[in-house]
C-alpha cells in the first residue's frame, strides 16, 4: 500500500531520497530535463511505499522524471556563500548524441 507524503515530512524526505542533490528548502528549485519544468520541492509527487521507501516523481503529468533528471536552477551559492552561475537548460541526451563521433 502507497501513502502520500505530507507536506510537513517532504524537506526530510527530499534530505534522504535524492541523493544527486540537496535541498535546503522546499521553495529549492530544480528544472526537469525530460519535460523541461522549474520545480520546487512542494511540488514533487512524493509517496511512501509499504516496505517505508519513498518514491519520488516529477510533478508533470506523463513525466516519468526522477531525481536524476532534475538539476539546479539559476545561481547556486557555493560552500563559501560565492554566487555561481549554472546553465539555465542543460542538454538532452538528444543534443549529447548528435555531439558524438
Amino acid at each position: 500500500m502507497n501513502k502520500h507524503v505530507a507536506l510537513e515530512e517532504r524537506l526530510a524526505v527530499l534530505h534522504e531520497a535524492d541523493s544527486y542533490r540537496k535541498w535546503y528548502s522546499l521553495d529549492d528549485r530544480r528544472v526537469c530535463v525530460l519535460c523541461d519544468r522549474v520545480i520546487t520541492g512542494r511540488m514533487i509527487d512524493i509517496w511512501q511505499d509499504g516496505h517505508g521507501g519513498y518514491r519520488l516523481h516529477c510533478p508533470t503529468p506523463g513525466c516519468p522524471a526522477t531525481p536524476r533528471d532534475w538539476f539546479y536552477h539559476g545561481p547556486i551559492r557555493s560552500r563559501l556563500g560565492k554566487v555561481t552561475s549554472r546553465p539555465a537548460r542543460v542538454p538532452t541526451l538528444s543534443v549529447l548524441a548528435k555531439n558524438e563521433p
